[in-house]
């Protein structure tokens, strides 16, 4: 039995978001991993191929999520943030398949409006790192909101259709639940660490 359309429209709409949130999550994770060393550099350089994969399959299929990601991309090599080698070489491949492929898929109007509002996440939170920030201009930045906001006004003035407003909130949810995955690990070593100080200890009263 064939499914009814609507729920092949929302399995498809579904598997944006989740592809969305795979990408957000990948990425912030080889960026930790080479940047903060975090996270395991064999898994990230696993990893990398796997997203580029998903990034051309989204984009080939899917004009506006091309739109939505390649802005991204953009956004992050003006703003210089392609730092490592397994960033670059994926960089590279993405590159070279929207020039032989997706140059005419763009909506070129949100690709601009999103690219500079990327970028400007990019250098707000390069700011709000380095200098004292306080209230909402902190949070902004902090929390990338240039793109988010960005996003929803081409959504309300029906240059993007909403489902993108979600997934891109999904790739920024998921880019920063790695921050949490990464201080629960880090929290884990704390305290294996304090139960081997505190058995060292519970010894030496022993001896």
């Amino acid at each position: 039995m064939a499914l009814a359309p609507e729920y092949t429209e929302y399995g498809y709409h579904a598997c944006i978001v989740i592809a969305f949130a795979i990408i957000g999550f990948g990425l912030k994770y080889i960026d930790d991993a080479f940047d903060e060393e975090t996270f395991s550099k064999r898994i990230a350089i696993l990893m990398a191929p796997i997203l580029v994969i998903l990034w051309i399959s989204l984009s080939i299929f899917d004009s506006f999520s091309a739109t939505v990601l390649f802005a991204i991309l953009f956004a992050v090599l003006l703003a210089g943030k392609v730092d490592n080698l397994t960033f670059k070489l994926s960089t590279i491949a993405l590159i070279a398949v929207l020039f032989l492929t997706m140059m005419s898929r763009f909506s070129y109007g949100p690709l601009i409006v999103l690219t500079v509002m990327g970028v400007a996440d990019e250098k707000g939170n390069d700011y709000v790192d380095t200098h004292k920030a306080y209230g909402i201009s902190e949070f902004f930045f902090a929390h990338r909101c240039s793109m988010k906001v960005g996003t929803l006004g081409l959504c309300l003035a029906s240059a993007l259709p909403w489902l993108y407003l979600i997934a891109f909130l999904a790739f920024d949810t998921a880019y920063e639940f790695v921050k949490i995955f990464q201080y629960l690990e880090e929290l884990k070593f704390s305290l294996k660490i304090k139960k081997v100080q505190l058995a060292m200890i519970v010894l030496k009263k022993f001896k």
